[in-house]
Order: structure tokens, then C-alpha cells, then sequence
């Protein structure tokens, strides 16, 4: 079918538009194409990563659970920190591997090797970051810190443990976060202080039966009738 004038016109203009522009339109199709290839190859590859690194620390983590209320022997904390070394290696920001070092801490803590489980918690709080611009849940390092705080108690370093429940939004676990400063102020000798921290974590308590910090308060004489003021 023959074209008229204005159509042959639209024709020649379109042609000479494919010509001027049209290794710079392949390109940007081309870029488009592998940008998408590549995002695709990279969701890939954290699935597998991330369904490696999960596999890995539940190993990890049904050594603790098969020794609840003991200490993991010499060989099952050898194989633990095996399988902890890999995945710290291979997978450094995956999550799993601070939900790895919160169980090594433990066990390490349950051998009576509290410098090696302060390591791993301190790790856990220098290392938050678990991808660009990508943090684990807070609640997860709020934990690490209280267990550090707790060792450093056990180490009779009652100032860093201060220090580690102090200045912080402790959310949820204020009445955790207030008891361990109760037992820091009180290691150091500060027993009002000590009093004023315990019966703020019995005010923000939950559990409804806060015994131990009862005794704590009766400990330093306040009676049951001042325990909540």
C-alpha cells in the first residue's frame, strides 16, 4: 500500500530517528537487561546463602539445646566452634551467624570460659550491621549486651557492666537491664543506688512473681510494703 505524503514523511523521520539514536536506545536495553539478570542472580544467591548459613547455625544451636542444664563436652564444643568458624568465615553478615554467636557465648559461659564468651558478645555489638545499609532486629543486640553485662559481673568488672546497661533504651527489657545495674551498683558498694535500680526493675517486671528481686530489696531492708516505691 502506497503512502501519502505526510505518512512518508512520518516514515523518513522515524527511520532517521532508529539511525541517530538507536545504538544508544540497543544499549540502554541492554543495561536494563543486565541489571535485571544480575538483581535476579543476586536474590538467587542470598537464598542459598541465607538457607546455607540457617542450616549451619541450627546445627549449632541443637548442641545447646541437647545439653540443656549441663555444659557441652570438650569434643561437642570443639565441633561447635568448628561449624561457628566456618560460618563466621563464609557468611560474616548473615544474621545466623550472631544468632550463632549468642549460642557459642552461652556454652562458652556454661564451661566457665567467660573470656571467650565475652568475645563473642562483644563481636555481636561491634558487628551489628548484617548487609548495605541492613541491621538484625535491635532486641537481638539488647540481649548481647545484658549477657555481656553478666559476665563482666561474673569477671568482678562491675563498672563495664554498668557502663554496657546504662545510656541505653533497653525497650522490653528494662526490668532486666535495671536488675543487672542493681547488681553493678551494688558490687561496687553503692547500696542505695543499688535499691533504687532494683525497685525499678520490680515496677517494670511482668512476670507477676519477681522473687529473687524481692529478696534482693529485703537484702538492702526495704520491706515488702516498699518493695513498689
Amino acid at each position: 500500500m502506497a503512502l501519502d505524503s505526510t505518512e512518508e514523511e512520518q516514515f523518513e523521520d522515524l527511520k532517521k530517528w532508529f539511525k541517530e539514536n538507536g545504538t544508544s536506545l540497543l544499549a540502554g536495553v541492554v543495561v536494563v537487561l543486565a541489571v535485571m539478570f544480575g538483581v535476579r542472580k543476586w536474590q538467587d544467591s542470598q537464598s542459598v546463602t541465607m538457607g546455607e548459613a540457617s542450616d549451619m547455625y541450627q546445627q549449632i544451636s541443637e548442641m545447646s539445646v541437647a545439653n540443656i542444664g549441663k555444659s557441652v563436652s570438650d569434643d561437642e564444643l570443639l565441633a561447635a566452634q568448628n561449624l561457628y568458624s566456618q560460618l563466621k568465615g563464609q557468611y560474616t553478615s548473615s544474621v545466623y551467624t550472631r544468632f550463632a554467636a549468642l549460642v557459642m557465648a552461652k556454652l562458652h559461659a556454661e564451661k566457665g570460659e567467660l573470656d571467650q564468651a565475652a568475645a563473642e558478645l562483644q563481636w555481636m555489638l561491634d558487628n551489628q550491621s548484617i548487609g548495605f545499609m541492613k541491621k538484625a532486629d535491635p532486641e537481638l543486640f539488647l540481649i548481647a549486651r545484658q549477657r555481656l553485662a553478666r559476665i563482666r559481673l561474673a569477671q568482678g568488672n562491675a563498672q563495664a557492666a554498668l557502663a554496657l546497661v546504662r545510656g541505653v533504651d533497653a525497650g522490653t527489657f528494662v526490668n532486666t537491664f535495671s536488675e543487672t545495674e542493681g547488681d553493678a551498683l551494688l558490687q561496687m558498694g553503692d547500696k542505695e543506688a543499688a535499691k533504687a535500680a532494683y525497685q525499678k526493675a520490680l515496677a517494670a517486671s511482668s512476670d507477676g512473681n519477681p522473687a529473687l528481686l524481692k529478696l534482693k530489696l529485703q537484702d538492702l531492708g526495704v520491706s515488702s510494703a516498699d518493695d513498689a516505691q
